[in-house]
């Protein structure tokens, strides 16, 4: 997909009758969507990179950035089982750089691992195709969060049937959000952080409510006749 079919399959989620949001707020939270999940499910590249100087230091690999890691880097290329070295990226005064415990030839070939973000624009998609919809969803649920807090605050300022409106309206929204978030975890297969602080938190609740004193009940004594 494009970035223009985000936006149609965004559009099509989140129902903005009052003309509440603009296009930039609907680019800016597909945007957010999309490096929340590279933060995640980073995209993985593999680079055969040739090593310009002799020595334990060379350059990083093309769409490096600030956030990427390697997660494995072979030399010799094709042996089997792999040769794999150890290669750190360090951060130096002109950029970032790699750092070997090898003492590799000039020229040679190192294959490395690495990742780097997702990117959605109108001449690439790196989201894998079956984790595009919930990419599209966590979106939906950002703008809809939006729209739950712009109409929340409007309760304030409008009295009558128009209020109640307006507070409906304001659920709604914050339920939907909610429900395109939950959405959003189970299509990439990650654990919900939400659910799971919610449930925590109502574990330690009912654990507070179990450990307060109980109240003795009155008993009644027999009377002697």
């Amino acid at each position: 997909m494009s970035l223009a079919d985000y936006q149609q399959l965004v559009a099509d989620m989140v129902r903005d009758v009052g003309g509440v949001l603009n296009a930039a707020e609907r680019d800016r939270a597909i945007s957010l969507a999309v490096q929340d999940y590279g933060a995640a499910l980073p995209r993985v590249l593999v680079h055969d990179m040739t090593w310009p100087v002799a020595g334990v230091f060379g350059p990083v690999p093309p769409h490096w950035e600030d956030g990427s890691a390697i997660r494995c880097a072979e030399y010799p290329v094709g042996q089997q089982p792999p040769k794999l070295i150890h290669v750190a990226a360090f951060r130096a005064p002109d950029g970032w750089m790699l750092e070997t415990t090898w003492h590799l030839p000039l020229n040679a070939i190192v294959r490395l691992t690495y990742t780097a973000s997702h990117a959605v624009n109108a001449a690439q998609d790196t989201v894998p195709l079956h984790h595009r919809s919930p990419v599209a969803m966590l979106a939906a649920s950002k703008l809809c969060l939006q729209l739950a807090t712009y109409y929340s605050g409007q309760r304030e300022t409008v009295v009558g049937a128009d209020a109640s409106s307006t507070e409906t309206r304001a659920r709604e929204y914050a339920a939907r959000a909610k429900e395109y978030r939950s959405a959003y975890y189970v299509g990439v297969g990650l654990p919900d952080p939400y659910r799971s602080a919610n449930a925590a938190g109502s574990a330690q609740a009912a654990a507070a409510v179990a450990q307060w004193p109980r109240r003795r009940r009155h008993q009644l004594t027999p009377r002697s006749l």
